[in-house]
């Protein structure tokens, strides 16, 4: 079985030899004009209370596919745990493979929210 260091603290913030991590981290390219490079928000919220707006990863990566407007249309005018009224437009990412959509999340819930690499990548269907 492959090691794989599971924090971004555990290895001094170098990136993980991951590929679904890798995979993730050029997704969220598409993410980064609106959230932050760094995840710090802009137009779009921060990801700093990313796992905690969606503690369940699935819910994240529905939120990724159907972006504000299918959100709407699908579950409602609210999203995540905390209920967040939505309030800006984010685009869909429905093209997005159920593979890919769980790299993103995984990048963003561990790079950004803190989480463990391989319990987010269980959380997220990847393990």
């Amino acid at each position: 079985m492959l090691l794989v260091l599971t924090t971004l603290a555990a290895c001094g913030g170098a990136e993980p030899a991951d590929p679904d991590w890798i995979a993730g981290r050029e997704i969220f390219g598409t993410c980064a004009p609106c959230h932050g490079k760094g995840g710090e928000g802009g137009i779009g919220p921060a990801f700093s209370t990313v796992r905690e707006t969606f503690p369940d990863c699935a819910t994240q990566q529905k939120w990724i596919s159907l972006g504000s407007e299918g959100w709407k249309k699908n579950v409602g005018d609210s999203y995540g745990a905390t209920d967040k009224p939505i309030e800006k437009v984010m685009p869909s990412f429905d093209k997005l493979t159920d593979t890919e959509l769980a790299q993103v999340a995984v990048y963003e819930r561990v790079r950004f929210g803190g989480g463990d690499l391989e319990t987010e990548r269980i959380a997220c269907g990847l393990g």
